[in-house]
């Protein structure tokens, strides 16, 4: 089954599908809100020195701070471009390597910016949630392609192989700056709540918050996503075994709020439809037979949700 997917609305809690980055304080929500506060504080002023008895050049030095702030929000701009530009080349460039997740990461993002507005995070953090979600897997340019596209369970030797690649993400990434926490959730989001996870055996609130979230988003779209060894599971599935995987793989406040977030908006990407009388993308209470509807489906394993 394709995958399907809608042009972002008006309201979508996670805004556009497409990667946008987040930039440092001040923009590019900042920039205009402090334009507009020149506006708003210095043109009062300029009118009322112009009409004073020191004549229209008093004026002049009140129009100061104004020009500063169309200065400013004109610098932004080509600065905006390139990082998004940067963030879009190296999500191609793994789509490139492992075709068979392409939309992985753009799909990833979406959830995480979901959960994120769920916890009430800001613009800014939601932003540099969604840019950690696109560039999470980008580690896995330095997994050679045999591993990423095999289509059978991995050797011991090829999974460590495998799970290197939050640290060869971490060192593509260090140089970016603008990223901000994002670049610990690309280090981290393999780590898990009872400390047994990647790289670094981080466990419970010693995992950066951005990097609990990206996991259980991560993980959510591995499950309802098809991949080249299993078909994928419907929502309803999927979260079902993020809420059993709670506390031990990721954290139960990321799982209940990405579940809240589905159920008010639902899920635009959904490889499997739901069972009958179900909207496909929406997940209210979904029966048992969930699981049965797609035999196999999901990446799961005695100790949790692979992906």
């Amino acid at each position: 089954m394709r995958l399907t997917r809608r042009t972002a609305e008006p309201g979508d809690p996670a805004g556009p599908v497409t990667a946008r980055t987040a930039g440092p304080v001040g923009q590019p929500e900042d920039s205009r809100v402090a334009f507009a506060l020149a506006c708003v504080l210095t043109v009062p002023v300029a009118v009322v020195l112009w009409r004073s008895a020191y004549g229209p050049l008093a004026a002049l030095p009140a129009l100061g701070p104004l020009w500063l702030g169309w200065w400013g929000l004109r610098r932004y701009r080509p600065e905006h471009a390139a990082r998004q530009a940067a963030v879009q080349a190296l999500s191609q460039a793994v789509q490139l390597k492992d075709r068979y997740t392409r939309g992985h990461g753009e799909r990833v993002g979406f959830a995480a910016a979901l959960i994120a507005r769920e916890l009430g995070l800001g613009e800014e953090r939601t932003e540099t949630l969604r840019c950690a979600g696109v560039l999470h897997d980008v580690g896995k340019l330095g997994v050679p392609a045999r591993l990423l596209r095999k289509a059978g369970p991995l050797t011991p030797a090829e999974r460590r192989v495998m799970e290197r690649h939050p640290e060869h993400g971490a060192e593509i990434v260090r140089g970016l700056d603008f990223l901000g926490e994002a670049r610990e959730a690309v280090l981290h989001h393999h780590e898990r709540m009872d400390g047994t996870g990647y790289p670094r055996g981080l466990a419970g609130e010693q995992i950066p918050e951005a990097a609990r979230i990206v996991a259980v988003a991560d993980a959510f779209d591995a499950m309802t996503s098809t991949r080249c060894y299993r078909p994928g599971r419907p929502v309803a599935a999927a979260l079902e075994e993020l809420e059993r995987c709670s506390g031990t793989q990721f954290d139960p406040r990321m799982v209940a709020a990405l579940t809240r977030a589905l159920r008010r908006h639902g899920w635009p990407f959904a490889d499997v439809p739901e069972p009958a009388g179900h909207r496909q993308s929406r997940v209210p209470a979904v029966p048992h037979q969930a699981h049965a509807a797609a035999p196999g489906a999901g990446a799961r394993t005695g100790s949790g949700v692979a992906v």
